[in-house]
């Protein structure tokens, strides 16, 4: 997909991968709703970047809240008249064994990285339907890959996310919709300390993704699964 003039909302793009991902797609001349659930002022920052290269939104989105969600959707539509890119981003984490965690780091993930995803996608899939196009892209990861101790929680979430992708390719091939599961190994996010892969490759793989650059089968420091 050309992505100049494309209408891309991110959730979770006030910090990290989210961020990096905002500033990517407006530097190739997409329309870009910045989205934030806390840190309204750092999602200030990032659409300030965003602006420098067009036109782009800033949103309130709580992803585990199910009016937070077609709010933003009813927003976004009232502004553009439409959505061309999904990017489900938003994560959260809980590093420690499952027996460990406490039921509300337990349900923090599942909330987000499931049940989140899942709303989001579904309040956005008609408009998508709608135009007879669009990309959903939702960001997995190298535990969703491989599991590891200690992140048991968040691998089954992770997991979650490559099935659910490619499940929905398969219910929508005639649609005219794309999805692409993207599975970054460790990147240089708060979730990490900071180690990894930095932000901005990952943001230049996940646009590259939709503009068709990458194949399903390439592999590099960020893994790309693409169903058609």
């Amino acid at each position: 997909m050309e992505i100049k003039d494309k209408v891309v909302l991110i959730t979770g793009s006030s910090v990290g991968i989210g961020a990096a991902t905002a500033i990517e797609f407006a530097k190739e001349g997409a329309k870009v709703i910045v989205t934030y659930n806390t840190n309204k002022k750092k999602a200030g920052e990032v659409l300030k970047t965003c602006e420098n290269f067009g036109e782009c939104l800033l949103l309130h989105l709580d992803v585990k809240n199910s009016d937070s969600i077609k709010k933003c959707v009813e927003e976004v539509i009232d502004k553009f008249g439409g959505i061309d890119i999904l990017v489900n981003n938003a994560g959260v984490i809980s590093w420690r064994d499952f027996v460990e965690q406490s039921s509300d780091e337990i349900e923090n993930q599942v909330e987000v990285n499931v049940k989140g995803l899942m709303w989001m996608t579904k309040e956005v899939l008609p408009v998508m339907k709608g135009q007879g196009e669009g990309v959903v892209v939702n960001i997995s990861s190298g535990a969703g890959k491989t599991a590891y101790s200690g992140l048991s929680v968040y691998c089954g979430t992770k997991f979650f996310v490559r099935a659910f992708t490619q499940s929905l390719s398969k219910e929508l091939e005639d649609s005219g919709i794309e999805f692409i599961s993207v599975n970054p190994r460790s990147t240089k996010t708060q979730m990490t300390n900071f180690s990894g892969t930095p932000t901005e490759k990952v943001a230049k793989i996940i646009v590259d993704s939709v503009k068709g650059k990458i194949k399903p089968d390439e592999f590099r420091d960020v893994d790309v699964w693409k169903y058609l």
